[in-house]
């Protein structure tokens, strides 16, 4: 057995290194890369997130460790799912001992394959197309949308189950075929079984159903029952998104969900603080600056914050970028009926704001408005980011089969994001009449935001918060509401809040309309780099562009 997994490694590293019958080169293979991949590596921070785990019991450690493993399981689906030949590098590049060698499979393992959001998503490393397929490892890798398009009209019977959130699409004999998750990826089955085994140690009722069910859905590819009942946890002091969640890697179509595994701790007294957030929901709701045809009677019963720390990541939220809050489920069936749950990451956020958001103020703004960046203000913009996911229309007006998601396709991400973004300010505005802030926390808040933008840019144009990002500055230096001057950026603060308001109005609608050329004007028009951006973005080099985490278990 052992003979045989030698054999087997070295076929892998000469698949790796061979292509067409021609011998490819160490140097050849690891693509000689403008800043060097070494150079790449550098920024992003090494931190080790840690969380407070001294108030759980020794049952609730435990379910902690068989979560993690769990957890484990995900991450390794997601390898599968991301990219066609990423284990295959990866392990080759383990196999070898250059330095080389070893950056460049620090860097695989960031980004979990062998291309490069931040860099329009090229191949840095190893044989095969030079841009990252569109449909990830999701779809035949040579399919085009219009292919798909049209075998979907040849054969409508089948649009369901290869449209789907939860199927792998293959080649079958000139056909296509729809093969579930559960099907393609025997780790579910390990999922599944380490869930029902945490179940056994879990003395919250909730907690334990969920887990039952998320177990139960795992092996049947439907996730509403464990979606709705993971919005029922209650008095839980651990919590756990676990399974096939976002839509991000999907950039053919938005149509397929990519294996996270998101494990968290309560921070009981900091989620205290925002139950304000939770009353104000409907306020929102009914303020939206779009027609009031577009306006719900309510965001949704049940909508839930919570303060998180973070225990481990693994699979799509680990790669590249890490976020820092989530809001979920993405189920608009589950959002109608019960709200979403809006997690936001402590530990990830105040990592993020030392390493990265402050420096990047103390370089790009003034003394004067530098000195307004502020912790707060960051993690209560995430905060009324993700409350700002569940706002306004979850499916296309008028047609209640019809999700915004589905409308928009591959431009519903980039377009979600300015939203969330674009109304988080926006519903400062509000917080702001009803004094639970003053004017100058007003002032804070739009400049952490500003700094924000420059941050999120940083994560790859191609990226959907970076995009997203691109417009909203794009558009806010167009009306006047941001400036460059010289190595500066400097905020209006007189039209500011006016011009948050009428992009805001301007991606409602869109989504409302479920408008797909709408979405792709905007996109076009203003989700570019120009020169302004590229000249203040070159002097952050010496900023982490975000964190590379590990975590204690």
């Amino acid at each position: 057995m052992k003979i045989l997994k030698f054999l087997f490694t070295i076929l892998i590293i000469v698949m790796f290194f061979y292509s067409c019958g021609e011998k490819k080169n160490e140097t050849e293979a690891m693509k000689q890369l403008d800043p060097p991949v070494t150079s790449r590596l550098k920024e992003f921070a090494q931190v080790k997130i840690e969380a407070d785990l001294s108030h759980l019991t020794a049952r609730e450690m435990q379910m902690i460790k068989l979560l993690v493993r769990a957890g484990k399981f995900a991450d390794a689906i997601f390898w599968k799912q991301n990219t066609p030949d990423g284990i295959a590098i990866r392990d080759s590049l383990a196999a070898l001992l250059t330095g080389d060698a070893r950056a460049y499979h620090a860097y695989v393992l960031f980004h979990y394959g062998p291309y490069d959001a931040i860099y329009d998503n090229e191949r840095f490393v190893g044989v095969g197309p030079e841009k990252k397929p569109l449909g990830a490892n999701l779809y035949p890798i040579d399919l085009t949308k219009e292919e798909f398009n049209s075998y979907i009209q040849k054969y409508p019977d089948q649009k369901q189950a290869l449209e789907s959130q939860y199927t792998v699409v293959a080649r079958d004999n000139g056909k296509l075929k729809a093969i579930p998750y559960y099907e393609s990826y025997p780790e579910t089955e390990e999922i599944a079984k380490l869930l029902e085994e945490a179940a056994t140690y879990c003395d919250n009722e909730s907690l334990k159903k969920y887990l039952l069910l998320r177990a139960k859905d795992l092996r049947k590819g439907d996730f509403y029952e464990s979606d709705m009942a993971w919005m029922d946890l209650k008095d839980n002091n651990i919590d756990i998104v676990i399974g096939p969640i976002e839509n991000y890697i999907d950039a053919l179509f938005n149509y397929k969900t990519a294996y996270e595994c998101i494990l968290m701790v309560k921070d009981i007294e900091a989620t205290k603080e925002l139950e304000m957030f939770e009353s104000l929901l409907d306020e929102f709701e009914h303020r939206l600056p779009v027609d009031k045809k577009y306006i719900r009677k309510t965001a949704g019963m049940g909508n839930i914050l919570q303060i998180v720390n973070v225990v481990y990541f693994g699979g799509d939220c680990q790669a590249g970028i890490k976020t820092i809050a989530a809001s979920l489920p993405n189920d608009p069936k589950v959002i109608e009926t019960k709200g979403a749950k809006k997690s936001m990451f402590k530990n990830m956020m105040e990592a993020k704001f030392d390493k990265i958001l402050k420096p990047i103020g103390n370089i790009i703004l003034d003394k004067k408005q530098a000195e307004y960046v502020e912790k707060k203000a960051f993690t209560s913009f995430v905060t009324l980011h993700e409350v700002s996911h569940t706002l306004g229309l979850s499916y296309v007006y008028g047609k209640q089969d019809l999700p915004v998601r589905k409308a928009l396709q591959e431009k519903y991400s980039a377009i979600e994001e300015c939203k969330a973004d674009v109304l988080g300010m926006y519903n400062h505005k509000h917080l702001l009449d009803l004094k639970k802030i003053d004017s100058e926390y007003m002032e804070k808040a739009m400049i952490t935001y500003l700094v924000g933008l420059f941050r999120s840019i940083r994560f790859g144009a191609e990226e959907a918060h970076g995009k997203s990002n691109l417009i909203q500055l794009n558009f806010l230096t167009e009306k006047g509401a941001i400036q460059f001057k010289g190595s500066k950026v400097i905020l209006n603060d007189k039209i500011f809040m006016v011009k948050i308001e009428e992009l805001a109005r301007i991606v409602l609608t869109i989504q409302a309309e479920g408008n797909y050329q709408a979405a792709g004007e905007l996109i076009q028009k203003y989700g570019n780099m120009n020169d302004n951006i590229k000249n203040i973005l070159k002097q952050l080099s010496s900023v982490p562009r975000d964190l590379n985490t590990t975590y204690a278990f």
